[in-house]
């Protein structure tokens, strides 16, 4: 296991510069000041994507969770691939270690939710800082990470998948306080500047936010 501060501190301060260089995007006037080291979390996807649900106000592990799909109105296709957000990169979205990497969960038909396991194909990142990232719901066989491996923000973990308490293609994200969900609490992100709604934010999404990603 890395150390808890010094490797990354200098991998998340040399992220916030570029950044605020790249894009042509000036960051939004009311972006926190944060110490040198502090983790900041992007979005963990790529492209255009829709907040479906919040899960604000929960009082366990998913207190600050997302749920994000592509689409405008959920198909009413029974075929997953049928469903755009299906099959979409998903992304780290803060360097981490690979504690728990898990596949082989078959998808759900759309509309059909796996009540046996609340995650499906998931993995969760540990930021060294106390806390953890959750995705969840990837399609079998296409995580790409295993326990123990670092990554950079940015690395595709796997693929937005139907596995799960899951009754369409989405990708369930949230940071917590424990690798093991069942005993941690809801974290608010920090987040990079990202577009939503057409202008540049840090602040957390609502339902029905339209988040633009790079």
């Amino acid at each position: 296991m890395l150390p808890r501060s010094s490797f990354f501190a200098p991998l998340l301060v040399a992220g916030s510069l570029l950044l605020s260089a790249c894009g042509g995007s000036a960051p939004p006037p009311n972006m926190p000041r944060y110490a040198p080291g502090t983790v900041l979390y992007r979005l963990p996807v790529v492209g255009q994507w829709r907040v479906y649900r919040t899960h604000y106000g929960a009082n366990n592990d998913q207190a600050y969770a997302l749920d994000l799909v592509i689409d405008d109105n959920m198909p009413k296709s029974q075929r997953n691939e049928d469903h755009p957000s299906y099959n979409q990169p998903i992304v780290a979205d803060a360097p981490g270690v690979v504690v728990v990497a898990v596949d082989g969960v078959p998808d759900n038909v759309p509309g059909r939710a796996n009540k046996y396991d609340m995650h499906g194909n998931f993995v969760v990142l540990d930021h060294q800082n106390g806390e953890y990232s959750l995705f969840a719901h990837f399609i079998p066989g296409t995580v790409r990470v295993r326990k123990g491996m670092f990554v950079p923000a940015g690395t595709e973990l796997g693929r937005c998948g139907n596995s799960g308490h899951s009754f369409a293609p989405h990708l369930h994200w949230q940071i917590m306080t424990d690798a093991d969900a069942s005993s941690a609490r809801g974290v608010p992100p920090r987040y990079t500047p990202y577009e939503r709604n057409g202008a540049m934010s840090v602040e957390l999404p609502q339902k029905g936010d339209r988040l633009l990603a790079k």
